[in-house]
């Protein structure tokens, strides 16, 4: 899995929805446009096919900030990735993941 186009160094992590039904973790999100902006964006960040989410975090005053997410290996059909946070990491097996536009009008 190609991981290089998606940026998320400095980005706040807002909250995480489990789709079980479809296997599908969405993170909302606000991060940078890219590696050069300042400004942040509403973003979803969706993993596909999700299997062993794990959270190992402390307690932390306010939203996690997003440092840097690597692939850290691969188990089956599935890519393992980890998120680093200001308050831990997450760790995650999917086999795809997409940055799309959150809707803010609601």
């Amino acid at each position: 899995m190609d991981i290089s186009g998606i940026y998320i160094h400095d980005g706040r992590l807002l909250r995480v929805i489990e789709d079980t039904k479809s296997a599908t973790l969405t993170m909302e999100c606000e991060l940078p446009a890219n590696e050069w902006a300042d400004d942040l964006l509403p973003r979803l960040l969706v993993f596909e096919n999700v299997y062993n989410y794990r959270v190992c975090e402390g307690a932390v005053d306010g939203c996690p900030i997003l440092l840097d997410i690597t692939v850290i290996g691969e188990r089956a059909s599935r890519t393992c990735l980890r998120l680093d946070t200001t308050a831990g990491y997450r760790e995650l097996d999917c086999t795809s993941v997409k940055i799309s536009e959150r809707d803010v009008s609601a």
